[in-house]
């Protein structure tokens, strides 16, 4: 047995742990090693823990952003460096709560480091177990004491990679909920550093683009369509094709190239995605008279390519909030995917009702997205005979882990967890906004609790007036 281990244990009999349940040998499933700093690192599966290189370096980037009296609820112990590393930034006016399912990993920190600047710390609170409902008990009262802490203040939500990827199966239930929080937010672990990185590169863009709040009502009353990629979209462009020229017609990024190839030219398209892909829907219809609305930490070389007239939408509580911009230019609440920011905007703007086309939040016909979508280029060049091409989509699809999603008509459908959150996400808009009358058009994929489905083309012509 380690040095430490007795040691750390006993701290650990103050937090709210199963603390008995952890063993006194390191277990089999861990890896010692020592990096090049020489600080202590380990391997979890022959997958690093931390940093093999400097440990700590790497700890103290991962909590480089934080500033004094910061909440923070963190998933993740790994071997401990980044917890002192938050506890060193937040100060002694901030506070953290870290949730670890992990008992492997969890063991291996007590084990090989001495963690009683950690464990002991006042402003530290530890929830692991191996029970769910347990620990999902005792999650929400920390959560509880650290929201009265928090008072005015937001809690931020981290997420350590390298222990978020090693969650035991039996914590289906919180693994969802962690999965949603992570999709939903965009957390720095995932795009944090891009979108940084656009966020300096659009400063120039954004203080030239007028805001969404410059387009405050002006579609007031009018009827608009938000066109999104899912698979229903391909039945929904014959009717779209028949709209009248009253009608506000929108899309997201992903679905802008399909409309484009029908000769479907939207007034609007929406963009958030920071990636470099999310330029590439757009590459062959950079010249169209089209107006973009974007949020700040969008794709940099897309905004200085576009030629249309552009729209900044300040996200609020986002990842880079700068409060003059957001009373100056607007803002959106809306977290999630681009319908959402879409949804949101068309209501800002006055439109009502306003039609989903192509949101289907599942895996409609076994497929991910409308079949024209950029993003399919890639699977059709591993389509052979032995595969067909909704095949591909659903292998790539089912990368994440699958749910069932009801249709509404008695039909089930699967999604997976980041489209749920998206369902999520567009059902709340819906539910806080009872005055604007939202509908799905000819949907196949799960149904929206606040938003009621659309059949036919009379209906959408008789809307459309």
């Amino acid at each position: 047995m380690s040095p430490y281990f007795r040691k750390n244990l006993e701290i650990l009999k103050s937090h709210p742990v199963h603390w008995n349940l952890l063993d006194e040998s390191l277990p089999p499933s861990i890896a010692a090693e020592t990096s090049r700093s020489g600080l202590v690192t380990a391997r979890y599966r022959d997958a690093l823990l931390q940093s093999s290189y400097d440990p700590q370096k790497e700890s103290d980037a991962f909590a480089e952003e934080l500033r004094e009296g910061d909440m923070i609820c963190l998933y993740g112990f790994g071997l401990g460096y980044h917890a002192q590393s938050i506890l060193k930034k937040i100060g002694p006016t901030g506070s953290l709560l870290v949730l670890e399912l992990n008992l492997d990993i969890l063991s291996a920190a007590l084990h090989l480091r001495d963690l009683d600047d950690v464990l002991s710390n006042d402003r530290f609170r530890l929830v692991f177990g191996d029970d769910e409902t347990e620990v999902a008990a005792e999650l929400s009262r920390e959560i509880e004491t650290l929201t009265r802490r928090a008072g005015n203040k937001n809690i931020s939500i981290k997420f350590h990679s390298a222990s978020y990827q090693w969650i035991p199966e039996r914590f289906e239930r919180l693994t969802n909920a962690l999965e949603t929080l992570l999709m939903e937010r965009r957390f720095p672990a995932v795009l944090g550093g891009m979108e940084k990185e656009n966020f300096a590169l659009n400063r120039e863009i954004i203080q030239q683009s007028p805001g969404i709040r410059s387009l405050a009502d002006k579609y007031k009353n009018r009827t608009a369509i938000l066109c999104s990629a899912g698979p229903s979209l391909d039945d929904a462009l014959p009717y779209l094709k028949q709209i009248s020229r009253e009608t506000i017609l929108t899309c997201v990024d992903t679905a802008y190239p399909v409309l484009c190839k029908e000769g479907i030219l939207p007034q609007f398209v929406f963009s958030l995605d920071p990636q470099e892909a999310s330029f590439f829907h757009f590459i062959d219809n950079l010249e169209n008279p089209v107006k973009l609305i974007y949020t700040a930490t969008a794709n940099a070389q897309l905004l200085r390519a576009f030629r249309g007239e552009k729209f900044v939408a300040m996200k609020e509580g986002g990842s880079h909030p700068d409060e003059e911009l957001i009373k100056e230019k607007g803002g959106v609440k809306s977290g999630g995917s681009v319908s959402c920011l879409g949804l949101d905007c068309l209501i800002q703007m006055g439109c009502n009702p306003i039609l989903l086309a192509g949101q289907d939040c599942a895996f409609s016909g076994n497929m991910l997205y409308s079949r024209g979508v950029i993003a399919n280029d890639s699977l059709l060049d591993r389509t052979g005979p032995q595969s067909t091409f909704s095949q591909l989509q659903q292998e790539c699809a089912q990368q994440k882990k699958l749910l069932s999603a009801d249709c509404g008509d008695g039909k089930k459908s699967l999604t997976n967890q980041m489209m749920h959150s998206y369902q999520k996400n567009l059902d709340e808009i819906a539910q806080f906004n009872p005055g604007v009358s939202i509908y799905t058009l000819r949907s196949h994929g799960a149904a929206l609790d606040h938003v009621r489905p659309l059949g036919g083309i009379s209906e959408l012509a008789r809307l459309s007036r």
